[in-house]
């Protein structure tokens, strides 16, 4: 409208996390690439350790500033070197096989990362494992013993300084080559927003634990924030019980701090929010149009990322003039059309 000359935007960039230095074991994979996307995005120096070192390019997409270290995990003196001198150490190593490959790489393989990382003198260690999932852990026992194991192991050598994070199915888009892709987004997303709801949830807590069926998948992106932000110090030490998604053994001496994914997805919708700059809109209230229009993009902007306080024509006089620009304008329709 003739109005949106008058409109002026504010934005400050809210500050980064201290530099660290994160090690993602398993970093070239699907988990893992999210996760060190997320940290350098914190503003983290991030390696990750796994046995082919650098992805497959036309698989993930390039990480600037990202180092890439080849290693096998059966090689302790290798694993330590990567190691060196990280703050804290996310661990996405898993498969499936037959129950003694799923025990030797879920349980066995973890627990030499997690006790060489603990030699290492490595502050914290983050480990992306699974939740409780009832009758289907009769189906495939090694897969969740081997997590078990690797969960015991993060409590015994980090206590509350390491965190267990367990997700229900982690849905994304995984990229297998560069032309096939697997959206498993379009079934993660529908079944987490039901699964959310209070009647399923409801259900879920009659079920016992046939009712450890319905968990709420998470996003892929998600599981990254959160690995990030407890790697790093934040946002990981509250929640409930892991049963209702929070954490089961928060506040226990020599414990380590499982999230579920109720508390998941608190953690990365604080780390988004706390991350998006600050942005002010103003605009002087007086025009019927002007004041339909902001309440539509009002409705738009979802995430509250812009705030939009009524103010008068001698205020916005009184506004810096290069707050009148182009760029003011290019700005105002970022946040509201991104």
């Amino acid at each position: 409208s003739e109005c949106s000359h008058r409109i002026a935007a504010h934005a400050g960039q809210g500050s980064m996390a201290t530099a660290k230095r994160l090690v993602v074991v398993g970093g070239s994979g699907y988990v893992g690439s999210h996760i060190m996307r997320a940290a350098l995005a914190r503003g983290a120096s991030v390696a990750s350790v796994s046995r082919r070192g650098k992805p497959v390019a036309s698989v993930s997409p390039p990480l600037d500033r990202a180092e890439w270290i080849s290693a096998d995990v059966q090689d302790s003196a290798a694993l330590q070197n990567a190691m060196k001198g990280a703050d804290a150490v996310i661990s996405c190593l898993g498969a499936f096989g037959s129950n003694e490959f799923m025990r030797r790489v879920n349980g066995e393989q973890n627990e030499k990362i997690i006790s060489a990382a603990a030699a290492g003198g490595v502050e914290r260690f983050v480990y992306i494992s699974a939740a409780p999932f009832g009758p289907i852990e009769k189906l495939i026992p090694g897969y969740f013993e081997g997590k078990r194991a690797a969960e015991a192991a993060v409590s015994k050598h980090f206590g509350d300084r390491g965190t267990v994070i367990q997700p229900g199915m982690v849905y994304g888009t995984r990229h297998v080559s560069k032309h096939v892709s697997i959206p498993l987004g379009i079934i993660g997303w529908p079944m987490s927003i039901f699964f959310q709801s209070s009647p399923v949830r409801g259900l879920a807590n009659t079920l016992g634990r046939w009712g450890l069926l319905l968990v709420p998948p998470s996003s892929v992106e998600e599981v990254a924030s959160t690995a990030v932000a407890a790697a790093l110090g934040t946002n990981a030490e509250n929640g409930g019980n892991s049963g209702a998604g929070g954490s089961q053994n928060a506040g226990q001496s020599g414990s380590a701090v499982a999230l579920g994914w109720e508390r998941i997805k608190q953690i990365a919708h604080s780390v988004e929010m706390s991350s998006v700059p600050a942005v002010t809109l103003f605009w002087d209230g007086g025009c019927p149009l002007c004041r339909r229009e902001i309440g539509f993009y009002q409705r738009l902007d979802t995430k509250k990322r812009v705030r939009c306080p009524t103010r008068s024509p001698l205020l916005l006089l009184c506004l810096p003039s290069h707050l009148y620009q182009k760029s003011a304008k290019a700005r105002y329709e970022f946040y509201f059309m991104t």
